[in-house]
């Protein structure tokens, strides 16, 4: 009886061992089986019984013991509701010895789920790996592409402004880097770990040719028209006129830039490859401004006189997609006002397609029965019935 209750604590305990097995591969299972010990083989037979104790898997970290951590990330269930109730996660504290133990470490699916994670202070496990010069675990974070490099802590620092400092600091990090192509001097805003270089670069210069032929053919096709016998702008001396020439020059040359960009990151090194498109996406916005302004001070030009509130109309309009084309903005204005990007209300067209929407019986019933667009097409071949029977009896 004393050997029950003793062992009953042991396993509250220490829950997250239960399925470790030692040199012979055996585990607790098995030994309960082979000692005839009926209390133990039910209660490991059923884990639900044991009533599992917190886990100081912090410390355990601290203290190096790998696999008691490996084993309870094994075993935890709930280890998203734990790390996200300690704001932390094991892969911040981990200290393994080889390369091999950190790639099966994060192999764990639900390891892999937090490597993003930000604790306390704002960082991430590249951050905390960075910061106690773990050599191992900075590279294998590093190598993958799912691992965000630029997440700021409070301090307002990013995972690749530490490594930069580190690198200047020891020849080793230095090493290592310049080992698996990343470089920590190289600062880019729009280009990410894993994004497909090749389909931006083709998207940008689809969209930077296109500006470059609108402005261009803008640029003879003047406002107001020109004077049949010298040739020269008809509104040549209004302001608003100068300011169209200098915004559409500006927006063909800023995407004429961009286009040259792109064909020299073509042939140029990785890292400088990725600078230019990088750096393309930031040309290409100041292009479009540009492209608004030319249209808001062309458009003014020719109706100011005849319709004054229209062009104040217009300006107003594209003034406020200028405004929206901050990329914070739009993100706090789409997530207010578009249902989709806000995580309380669901698209209502996601929810015909699946089947889900409340709005009235009938729909709910056809739905259930086939998708949305079968729906859809059988409404327009009713309306299409009904518009044939009417025309016959006309």
């Amino acid at each position: 009886m004393y050997a029950e209750k003793t062992g009953r604590k042991l396993l509250n305990k220490y829950w997250w061992i239960v399925n470790l097995r030692d040199d012979k591969g055996n585990t607790a299972l098995d030994y309960a089986k082979q000692s005839n010990a009926l209390w133990r083989v039910n209660l490991l037979n059923n884990p639900s019984l044991i009533q599992k104790e917190e886990f100081d898997w912090i410390e355990a970290c601290k203290r190096e013991e790998g696999d008691a951590v490996l084993a309870f990330v094994n075993n935890c269930q709930d280890l998203q509701s734990v790390c996200r109730k300690a704001n932390d996660t094991p892969l911040h504290h981990i200290k393994l010895h080889t390369f091999e133990e950190y790639h099966n470490f994060l192999e764990i699916p639900s390891i892999a789920e937090l490597k993003n994670t930000i604790d306390d202070d704002g960082a991430t496990a590249l951050h905390r790996a960075i910061e106690r010069k773990d050599m191992l675990l900075a590279k294998i974070l590093l190598l993958d592409d799912g691992v965000e490099r630029i997440i700021k802590n409070h301090s307002g620092t990013t995972a690749m402004d530490l490594l930069a400092k580190l690198c200047r600091e020891n020849g080793d990090w230095a090493k290592m880097c310049k080992q698996i192509k990343v470089n920590p001097y190289l600062r880019t805003t729009y280009i990410q770990p894993g994004t497909n270089l090749e389909q931006m670069r083709n998207t940008l210069s689809v969209i930077a040719a296109l500006l470059a032929t609108i402005t261009f053919a803008a640029g003879f096709t003047l406002p107001g028209g020109i004077n049949n016998n010298n040739g020269e702008a008809l509104l040549a001396k209004e302001a608003a006129f100068l300011v169209f020439l200098l915004a559409d020059a500006y927006a063909m040359c800023t995407s004429m830039l961009v286009l040259f960009c792109l064909v020299w990151s073509m042939v140029s090194e990785p890292d400088m490859a990725r600078l230019l498109v990088d750096r393309s996406v930031f040309i290409l916005m100041h292009s479009l401004y540009a492209t608004l302004l030319a249209f808001m001070t062309g458009v003014y030009t020719v109706i100011k006189h005849s319709s004054l509130w229209a062009a104040i109309s217009i300006f107003v309009m594209c003034s406020i997609i200028a405004i929206l084309a901050n990329r914070t903005i739009l993100h706090k204005v789409i997530a207010l006002f578009v249902p989709a990007a806000n995580g309380e209300k669901q698209d209502q067209t996601l929810l015909l397609e699946e089947g889900r929407s409340g709005t009235s019986t009938m729909e709910e019933e056809d739905i259930s029965c086939c998708s949305i667009l079968h729906v859809l097409k059988r409404r327009t071949m009713s309306i299409y019935s009904s518009a044939v029977d009417k025309y016959k009896y006309m």
